[in-house]
C-alpha cells in the first residue's frame, strides 16, 4: 500500500466509562497505529473524552478538561512508548485552523507535518479550558468532528476514520448502512438522530455524517468505523468490505 497520512477520531463513549479511561481500548488503538507507522504510514489521533474523564460534574466543564486532558494523553503516551513511538499533544481551537492564510494555521501545518514526517503521533484535541465555545458547541454536535474534519483537510489526510459505538451508521430498522453515496446524502441524513450517549452532542450524528461525507467529496478514503471491534484501525484501512460505514463520492 502507498505511505498515506491517516487521521483517526475518537469519541468519549469509546474512551471512557462511567468516569474510568478505557486504558485496554487506547492500548489496541496504540499498537494499531504502531503497525501502521512501520510500514510507513503518517497517523495523528483527534481525541475526546477529556472531560468525561473527571467524573466530578460539581466542577466546570473546563476545569475538569484540565484535570482529564493530562489523564487521557498519559494514557496515549504510555502505550505509544511502550511501542518505541513518541507522541505529540495538540490543544487547538479552529483558530488555528479555519484561515488557510494565517500565521497560526501555517504553523500548525508545519508542526503537523514535521511529526508526521519523523514517526511521532500527534494527539490532538479541542483547547476546552481556554475556549468556553469548545465547550459549549458539544451541548449541540459531536466532541471534535469538526475538529477532525477541519485536519484531515489541512494535512491532506489520505484516509479519514472516524470509531464510534456502534456497528456503523444505522437506518430506521437498525440496519447497517455499509456504503453512503454522497448523491445519496440528503435521503440518509433523516436518520442522522441523537449523539453520544455521555450527553456530548444531540446531533452528534448529523454532525459526524456531514464531516465524512465533506471528506469524501474531497477525495478521501472515509470510514465510520465500529470501535469496538478487534482491530477496527487497521481493518478501514484495509478498506474490509461490510464492515462499518464507507463514503463514497
Amino acid at each position: 500500500m502507498k505511505k498515506k497520512i491517516i487521521g483517526i477520531k475518537l469519541g468519549s463513549a469509546t474512551l471512557v466509562e462511567a468516569g474510568i479511561i478505557q486504558e485496554k481500548f487506547i492500548k489496541s488503538v496504540c499498537t494499531q497505529i504502531a503497525k501502521l507507522i512501520k510500514t510507513g504510514h503518517g497517523i495523528f489521533v483527534v481525541t475526546s473524552g477529556a472531560v468525561a474523564s473527571d467524573a466530578q460534574s460539581e466542577r466546570s466543564k473546563n476545569l475538569r478538561s484540565a484535570v482529564g486532558q493530562p489523564r487521557i494523553m498519559q494514557a496515549y503516551a504510555k502505550y505509544l512508548g511502550q511501542l518505541g513511538l513518541d507522541s505529540a499533544q495538540l490543544l487547538l481551537t479552529d483558530e488555528q485552523l479555519i484561515n488557510a492564510k494565517s500565521a497560526k494555521t501555517k504553523l500548525t501545518k508545519k508542526i503537523m507535518r514535521e511529526a508526521l514526517s519523523q514517526g511521532v503521533v500527534p494527539i490532538i484535541n479541542a483547547n476546552d479550558v481556554i475556549d468556553s465555545e469548545e465547550v459549549e458547541a458539544l451541548c449541540y454536535c459531536a466532541d471534535n468532528d469538526k475538529l477532525f474534519k477541519l485536519m484531515c483537510k489541512l494535512i491532506d489526510a489520505k484516509i479519514a476514520i472516524i470509531g464510534f459505538d456502534q456497528a456503523g451508521f444505522l437506518d430506521t430498522k437498525k440496519k447497517v448502512l455499509h456504503e453512503i453515496k454522497i448523491s445519496e446524502l440528503n435521503s440518509v441524513l433523516k436518520f442522522a438522530k441523537g449523539g453520544s450517549r455521555l450527553g456530548h452532542g444531540q446531533n452528534g450524528m448529523r454532525t459526524k455524517i456531514l464531516a465524512l461525507a465533506e471528506l469524501a467529496k474531497a477525495g478521501m478514503q472515509v470510514h465510520l468505523a465500529p470501535a469496538k471491534e478487534k482491530d477496527f484501525i487497521l481493518r478501514s484501512v484495509a478498506g474490509e468490505e461490510n464492515f462499518g460505514t464507507k463514503f463514497l463520492a
